[in-house]
């Protein structure tokens, strides 16, 4: 996937940021059910009590990954957007960018939180209204890119804002655990060109 340096990975730097690495590695392999405190303390060297300093439960790190995903992904990527200068066109250029540079840089956080919102998103667990309200706040600011595109009529009258951004959210997920479970497989920018001209090709208009 492409590259940035304004929203690459930061190295690890201090206790707290070892032990959310690690969480994130062992959600992934494991699930959030299937992963102990005991299993996270092990994997980052220390003891119950050095990682209760830090993090009083499991429970807390889960709510750390989601509060990361969405202030450093999201925040970011919707101001990012909403800087470009230009039409929708140019901002749905921009929003594939940055999605793939930071994914390419944040590829745990990505993924673990995409695939903790799948394991317990239904599940009856308190952390639910969370996921769906980062969820929902993710369509809203896609389904208004939609529809600034039909008001410029570059993209098609016909399509939905609201089902058309639950629509390219669901081929992210897809795409980001499948270029996850590949990624020694797949060539990271033909597979994003190819996600865009999908998209690109499914929503814009025929100006011709």
């Amino acid at each position: 996937m492409g590259k940035s340096k304004s929203i690459q990975k930061p190295e690890p730097s201090n206790t707290e940021e070892r032990i959310l690495k690690e969480a994130m590695r062992l959600f992934l392999e494991r699930g959030y059910h299937g992963t102990s405190i005991e299993d996270i303390t092990k994997a980052s060297g220390l003891t119950k009590g050095a990682l209760y300093w830090h993090f009083k439960s499991k429970e807390e790190l889960l709510n750390r990954i989601m509060k990361e995903f969405e202030s450093r992904f999201l925040d970011g990527l919707i101001k990012s957007v909403q800087e470009v200068q230009g039409g929708t066109l140019d901002k749905i250029e921009k929003y594939f960018r940055y999605n793939a540079a930071f994914s390419y840089y944040n590829r745990e956080l990505c993924v673990s939180f995409t695939t903790l919102a799948a394991e317990l998103v239904g599940a009856h667990h308190g952390t639910e209204p969370e996921f769906r309200r980062i969820y929902k706040k993710y369509q809203e600011f896609l389904s208004n890119l939609v529809l600034r595109g039909k008001e410029e009529k570059v993209i098609e009258e016909d399509i939905d804002p609201d089902l058309a951004a639950l629509t390219i959210i669901a081929f992210h997920d897809g795409v980001l655990i499948r270029w996850f479970m590949s990624q020694n497989e797949i060539d990271g920018k033909a597979y994003v060109n190819t996600f865009k001209k999908i998209i690109f090709q499914g929503l814009m208009a025929n100006t011709t």
